[in-house]
C-alpha cells in the first residue's frame, strides 16, 4: 500500500497562514505571561525559566520568540507607542504640532493609568537598562514629528529635530519613572507631560512685549 503524502493544499497540513497565526498566538501568550509575572514578582525577580514554566512550554520556545528578557519590555513599549501614534494623528493632517503631541501623551497617560500595576512593573524594570537611555525608537518618532512641523513652517527650520526628539523622549522616561516610583501616583502623568511639551515649544527665555527688544541668543 502506497504511503499517503500531504500536498500543500492538504487540509491535514497546516497552511502557511495558519502557522503564522499559531506563531503569533504563541508569542502573544508568552508576552501576557511575562508581563503578569513582572507584576507579581518584579522584572528582576522573574527568569526566562519562570516564563516557560507558567506558559507550559520549553525554555527554548520562549527564547525563540523573545531572545532576551528585555525583549518583553521593548514589546510593551512598542505596543504603547503604536497606540499613542494612532491617537496623535487622529485629528487629521491639519493638526498643529502641539495638538499632535498632547494627543500622544494623553493616550499614553490614559494607558498607564488604566493599567498602573503593569505599567509600574515594566517602567521600573526598564529604568536600569542602558537601552532605555540610549537613542530610542520613541526619540526617533518625536524627531520625525518635529521634522514634519519644520516642513510645514510651524517651527524654526534651524532647530535640530533629532536633538529635540531625544530631549522629549528623555523627559518622558524621567517623568514616567518618577510617576511609577511612588504609591499612589504622585502626579497626573498627562498633565506633567503636557507641561513639558509646552516648555519645550515655548522655551524658558522671557517673551518680548510690544516695546521690548528680544533677548539675544548667545
Amino acid at each position: 500500500m502506497t504511503a499517503r503524502t500531504s500536498s500543500p493544499g492538504d487540509p491535514e497540513r497546516p497552511s502557511s497562514d495558519r502557522r503564522v497565526r499559531q506563531r503569533e498566538r504563541r508569542r502573544a501568550d508568552l508576552y501576557d505571561v511575562a508581563i503578569q509575572l513582572f507584576v507579581e514578582r518584579t522584572y528582576e525577580g522573574t527568569t526566562m525559566e519562570d516564563i516557560a514554566d507558567r506558559a507550559d512550554v520549553a525554555r527554548a520556545t520562549v527564547f525563540n520568540h523573545f531572545p532576551r528578557k528585555a525583549s518583553f519590555l521593548r514589546e510593551w513599549a512598542t505596543r504603547r507607542r503604536e497606540k499613542a501614534i494612532k491617537a496623535a494623528y487622529a485629528g487629521g493632517p491639519e493638526s498643529s504640532l502641539r495638538e499632535i503631541l498632547v494627543r500622544f501623551f494623553t493616550e499614553l497617560g490614559s494607558l498607564s493609568d488604566a493599567s498602573r500595576p503593569e505599567s509600574v512593573a515594566v517602567i521600573l524594570g526598564s529604568a536600569g537598562l542602558a537601552d532605555t537611555w540610549q537613542r530610542s525608537p520613541l526619540a526617533v518618532e518625536f524627531a520625525g514629528i518635529f521634522a514634519e512641523a519644520q516642513r510645514r513652517g510651524e517651527i524654526d527650520s534651524t532647530v535640530n529635530a533629532d536633538r529635540v526628539g531625544v530631549i522629549l523622549a528623555s523627559s518622558y522616561y524621567v517623568i514616567l519613572t518618577a510617576w511609577a516610583g511612588e504609591e499612589p501616583a504622585p502626579f497626573d502623568l498627562t498633565e506633567e507631560m503636557t507641561g513639558t511639551v509646552d516648555l519645550i515649544l515655548n522655551g524658558v527665555l522671557p517673551r518680548p512685549t510690544a516695546n521690548q527688544e528680544p533677548v539675544p541668543n548667545p
